[in-house]
């Protein structure tokens, strides 16, 4: 098991990933790195239906750092983030077409910049990011699926369950040339805690249970309990979750601890 976690004066991080039974590989991906006087932390999930959603959803985190790192620094990080989802996404529809055992390989996406004292995501799929400030739990992305599109208000975990369309995605990185990105920014508090995680995660766990152990814990007790709560639920799918609490803002540039980019594998 590879630990991966951050410890800074303004952002504490953890993030962890394990495969599921109902695969022999774990498509999930998950990644995080310092970028400008910040964090970049990214959680991918490829797509079930195809043998080779494992290779697009690391393809996607391979491709977003590099192309964060290269983007002119006087970019708005909007535009750095966004360029940098779609370079990955180009990446995969790219080679998803020039080798045929991959072909219809495709990932979800959900990357989260912590820079600055302020939060810029940029989203496309089914990975999910909450936000819990002042006692209260808030889901800020919005699922690509065909439940939320055709399901009034934002489906529970039950209604989702219910649907026989609930694994339909519409968006997701790799099916098309151009992808719609979905992006937010906010400013960040002090005590401000931020949970993103795959839909193994979401599609076990209510809001409830996320708050419960959000509230409980620290960043990496948080994922832990998180993994034990989903795995006494239900084991099948792969499982990804990254907690980052932060402490201080706005942040300034300072000294990192070393880190590894990858995530525990379980």
């Amino acid at each position: 098991m590879i630990p991966s976690v951050a410890h800074m004066s303004d952002i504490d991080f953890f993030q962890l990933t394990r495969g599921g039974s109902r695969r022999d590989v774990n498509e999930d991906a998950v990644g995080c790195w310092p970028h400008a006087d910040g964090l970049v932390l990214a959680v991918a999930d490829g797509l079930g239906e195809h043998s080779a959603g494992e290779v697009a959803s690391q393809l996607a985190l391979e491709v977003l750092p590099g192309e964060l790192a290269q983007a002119p620094t006087t970019w708005p990080l909007t535009t750095r983030l966004r360029r940098a989802v779609q370079a990955a996404n180009v990446a995969i529809y790219q080679k998803a077409i020039t080798v045929p055992e991959l072909q219809g390989m495709g990932t979800t996406l959900t990357a989260t910049a912590l820079v600055a004292g302020a939060l810029v995501t940029a989203h496309v799929g089914d990975c999910r990011l909450w936000l819990l400030r002042d006692g209260t739990l808030t889901q800020l992305t919005k699922d690509h699926t065909w439940v939320w599109a055709h399901v009034p208000g934002a489906p529970s975990v039950e209604q989702v369950r219910d649907q026989p369309r609930r694994y339909s995605l519409p968006r997701c990185l790799g099916r098309e040339l151009i992808v719609s990105i979905d992006m937010l920014s906010l400013d960040l508090r002090a005590g401000d805690v931020l949970a993103q995680c795959s839909d193994g995660v979401h599609g076990t766990l209510t809001d409830d249970d996320i708050q419960e152990l959000l509230e409980a814990h620290p960043p990496e007790a948080a994922c832990r309990a998180i993994f034990r709560r989903a795995e006494q639920l239900d084991g099948s799918d792969d499982l990804s979750v990254q907690v980052a609490a932060v402490r201080d803002v706005p942040l300034v540039a300072r000294r990192w601890w070393p880190f590894s980019r990858a995530a525990e594998r379980v």
